[in-house]
């Protein structure tokens, strides 16, 4: 009967604790009635070689072109390694038909969760005649 009495007032001393030692609101708003919905900020990341020909005229190059099943992986890989430049003269001297190209360039595509109008950044060129 004497462990009763005690049992209870130590139960709820510990459950009372954790508030008295909690220094702010954040978890309460967080999770309570007050929190916010989570937002992610979702954008997608894709990479393209656009080749620059004599003319002037611009035209995006598929992986068929190259050879490479694997091009998507590589852009990846050579942007985020820092060596986009290598990549582009690799693909320049593998490529069949391209005495007709002037600049390699590989392109970064970010867009938001609709792909509407990417952010298209330039990373890396890769000038022909310069290389030669």
């Amino acid at each position: 009967m004497k462990s009763g009495k005690v049992l209870v007032p130590v139960l709820l001393l510990l459950m009372w604790v954790p508030f008295v030692l909690q220094t702010d609101l954040y978890p309460v708003f967080r999770f309570g009635m007050f929190a916010e919905p989570v937002k992610r900020e979702v954008q997608t990341e894709t990479f393209a070689l656009r080749v620059i020909e004599a003319s002037g005229k611009l035209r995006m190059v598929s992986p068929e072109e190259t050879g490479l099943g694997s091009l998507a992986y590589l852009m990846r890989n050579y942007y985020y390694r820092q060596e986009a430049d290598t990549l582009l003269r690799r693909i320049h001297q593998i490529t069949p038909r391209t005495a007709a190209v002037r600049q390699w360039q590989l392109l970064r595509m970010v867009s938001k969760v609709t792909p509407y109008q990417p952010d298209t950044t330039v990373v890396s060129t890769f000038d022909v005649h310069t290389h030669d």
